[in-house]
C-alpha cells in the first residue's frame, strides 16, 4: 500500500533544444533612384534581432528581423568623382525547429553565434545578397513535478516510515517578457556642423543602464546611441570643397525608458533585462530656414527580460520503514539550481597597423561578427570563457583624397566566474553589444579601444534522483530480536548514520540520541572508526 507521505510541487526544467540554428537568406536589391551607381562595395554588415519565440507542441519557431547594411562607393551623375554611400535592406525571417519533448512554457536562451554575408553587384543598380545567420539557442521546458517531501504518520496505524530529506534551492522560471519600443525623434545638428547635402550611413546601439521589478512590471531605462555619417554642404564663400572636407560625423545620445509587463513577477524575484536595436532609419529634414540641419529618426528597440524566483523545496531521495518492508520509486529531476545575471563589459585594447598612404581617418567602429562559449574547470572552480570575434572597421582618405576602407578581425576572450565545479551543466547564451569605440593615431599604427557589453543569464542545471512514490508492505513486517534492545556496531570512516540506521531498520534520530557523547552529524559520514550503540526498535 502507498505510504502516508506529503507531496509538494517542485520546479522541473528539461533541455528540449540545444543547438545552433542556421537561417539562410537570399535577396535581390535594386538601388533606389536617389542612390548613385555602384562602383565598389566596401563593407556588408548584418544585424539580426530575434523578435519572438513561439512554441506549439513539439516545435519552436523563432521570428526575427535581419538588416543588411551595405557601404559602397558610387559614381556621381557626371561620372567625375566617387561618392561614399550606403543602403539598408531589411529581411524578416522565421525558423521552426523540432523539440525533444512537448513544453507548455519555455525559457529560451539565444545568442547571435555568427553571420555570413556574400554581396555581389550584378549590375550598377542591382545587388545579389546571400547570407546565413547562426543563432546559438538553448530552450528549457518550465514545469512542475509532484515529489515526496515529508511523511505523515498515522498514529493509529504507524508505518515507521523514514525519509532521507534534503533541501533543494531552485530558480523557478516566472516569465520571459518581450516588448517592442517605437522611437520617433527629431535630431538637430550641432551649431558648428554644416547642413546635410546627402546621407552616407548611420549606425547605433541600445544600452540598458538600469531596471527595477515592481509588482508585475519591469521599469527600464537606458540610452540609444547613434552615429551619423554624412556629406556636408559647401558655403558660397568656401567654394567647392573636396570629398575629404565634406564628410562629417555626428553622434547623438537619446534617453530610453519603457515598462515591460511581467505577469507573476514580484519584488522578490531575480530579473535580468536588456535592450537590442532591431530597426534604425535616419533621413535628413529641412528646418524652418529651408536647410537640412535636422534628422528624422525612427527606431525599434526590443526590450526583453528573464525573471525567476529563488525558492527552497524539501525533497527525499531514499526511504525505509522500521516496521515493514518498504520500496521507494525514484524519478530523475532536472532543475535550475542557479541563474547568475551577467552584466559586464569586455574591453579590447590593441594596435592596428595602418596600410601605407593613409592620410586621415574619417570614421571607425567595431562590430561583433561571431562568438562562442566554452567552460573550464581548475582547482574546483568553473569559468565560462566567452570568445569574441571583433571586426575593427576604418574609413580613411589616402594621399590622393580617395576613400579607402580597412577591416581587421581580432579575437578576445572574456572569463566569467561560474562557481564551484560539480556534475551540474552550465548554460550561457549572452547578448553582445559594442557600446564604445575610440582610436588614437600614432605614426604608423592606430591604438584602438573597443568596449563590448555582455548581458545574459549564466544558468546551472542540476540533475538528481528523488522519491516520487513509496510503497509499504504491511503483510511483511520486519523481524526484530525481542530480547535485544541495543546492539554495538563498529562504523568505518565514511559510513553515514543513514546507511547504518537503514541496515538495522531503526530510526536515525534514535541512533543520534544513543550516541550523544560523540560528535555525529546526520548528513556527514563518520570521520573515523567508531563504536556506535544502535537501539533496536520493538513494536
Amino acid at each position: 500500500m502507498e505510504c502516508n507521505a506529503i507531496r509538494q510541487a517542485v520546479c522541473a526544467n528539461e533541455v528540449v533544444y540545444d543547438s545552433v540554428v542556421e537561417v539562410p537568406l537570399e535577396n535581390d536589391v535594386i538601388l533606389p533612384d536617389y542612390c548613385p551607381d555602384i562602383v565598389k562595395v566596401l563593407k556588408c554588415t548584418v544585424n539580426a534581432c530575434v523578435s519572438s519565440t513561439q512554441v506549439q507542441g513539439r516545435q519552436m519557431t523563432l521570428e526575427g528581423l535581419c538588416t543588411v547594411h551595405l557601404l559602397y562607393l558610387g559614381e556621381d551623375s557626371a561620372g567625375s568623382s566617387l561618392q561614399l554611400r550606403s543602403i539598408d535592406t531589411r529581411m524578416p525571417y522565421s525558423k521552426t525547429v523540432d523539440l525533444k519533448g512537448e513544453a507548455q512554457r519555455l525559457l529560451v536562451l539565444a545568442q547571435m553565434h555568427s553571420s555570413y554575408c556574400n554581396c555581389r553587384a550584378v549590375s550598377k543598380r542591382r545587388l545579389e545578397l546571400k547570407l546565413s545567420l547562426s543563432h546559438r539557442v538553448c530552450a528549457l521546458s518550465a514545469g512542475e513535478q509532484q515529489l515526496i517531501g515529508d511523511s505523515a504518520e498515522d498514529t493509529q496505524q504507524p508505518q515507521g516510515l523514514q525519509l532521507r530529506k534534503r533541501m533543494l534551492e531552485q530558480c523557478c522560471f516566472v516569465a520571459q517578457p518581450r516588448e517592442i519600443i517605437d522611437i520617433r525623434e527629431e535630431l538637430e545638428l550641432g551649431g558648428s556642423k554644416p547642413a546635410v547635402r546627402s546621407m552616407i550611413s548611420s549606425r547605433g546601439c541600445a544600452v540598458m543602464s538600469d531596471h527595477k521589478l515592481i509588482s508585475g512590471k519591469i521599469v527600464t531605462k537606458g540610452e540609444l546611441r547613434i552615429t551619423v555619417l554624412y556629406n556636408g554642404e559647401s558655403s558660397t564663400e568656401e567654394g567647392a570643397q573636396s570629398e575629404k572636407e565634406n564628410i562629417q560625423q555626428m553622434d547623438f545620445v537619446l534617453p530610453i525608458s519603457a515598462v515591460i509587463d511581467a505577469p507573476g513577477a514580484d519584488d522578490g524575484c531575480l530579473c535580468l533585462a536588456d535592450y537590442s536595436l532591431c530597426e534604425l532609419e535616419i533621413s535628413p529634414k529641412l528646418d524652418q530656414n529651408g536647410e537640412n540641419t535636422l534628422f528624422e529618426l525612427e527606431a525599434k528597440v526590443s526590450a526583453t527580460a528573464q525573471v525567476c524566483r529563488i525558492q527552497q523545496a524539501q525533497v527525499a531521495d531514499d526511504c525505509y520503514s522500521t516496521r515493514y518492508e518498504c520500496e521507494g520509486q525514484l524519478r530523475p529531476l532536472s532543475f535550475l539550481e542557479s541563474m547568475q545575471p551577467v552584466e559586464e563589459s569586455c574591453l579590447y585594447k590593441g594596435e592596428v597597423e595602418l596600410p601605407e598612404g593613409v592620410e586621415e581617418i574619417l570614421s571607425g567602429w567595431g562590430q561583433v561578427s561571431g562568438s562562442a562559449v566554452r567552460f573550464e574547470e581548475q582547482e574546483g572552480k568553473q569559468t565560462a570563457v566567452l570568445q569574441v570575434n571583433l571586426d575593427l572597421c576604418l574609413l580613411a582618405l589616402d594621399a590622393d583624397g580617395s576613400i579607402q576602407f580597412y577591416n581587421k578581425t581580432e579575437q578576445m576572450e572574456c572569463p566569467f566566474a561560474a562557481g564551484a565545479g560539480d556534475d551540474s551543466r552550465l548554460l550561457f547564451c549572452p547578448q553582445l553589444t559594442v557600446v564604445g569605440f575610440d582610436y588614437n593615431r600614432t605614426t604608423a599604427n592606430l591604438a584602438v579601444r573597443c568596449e563590448v557589453q555582455v548581458r545574459g543569464m549564466l544558468c546551472r542545471l542540476k540533475r538528481c534522483n528523488l522519491l516520487e512514490e513509496v510503497t509499504v508492505d504491511e503483510s511483511k513486517p520486519i523481524e526484530h530480536d525481542q530480547d535485544c534492545s541495543l546492539t554495538i556496531y563498529y562504523a568505518d570512516a565514511g559510513e553515514t548514520l543513514w546507511e547504518i540506521a537503514k541496515r538495522y531498520h531503526t530510526a536515525m534520530q534514535s541512533v543520534l540520541e544513543a550516541n550523544s557523547q560523540l560528535e555525529l552529524s546526520p548528513q556527514a559520514g563518520v570521520s573515523k572508526r567508531e563504536m556506535l550503540l544502535i537501539p533496536i526498535l520493538s513494536h
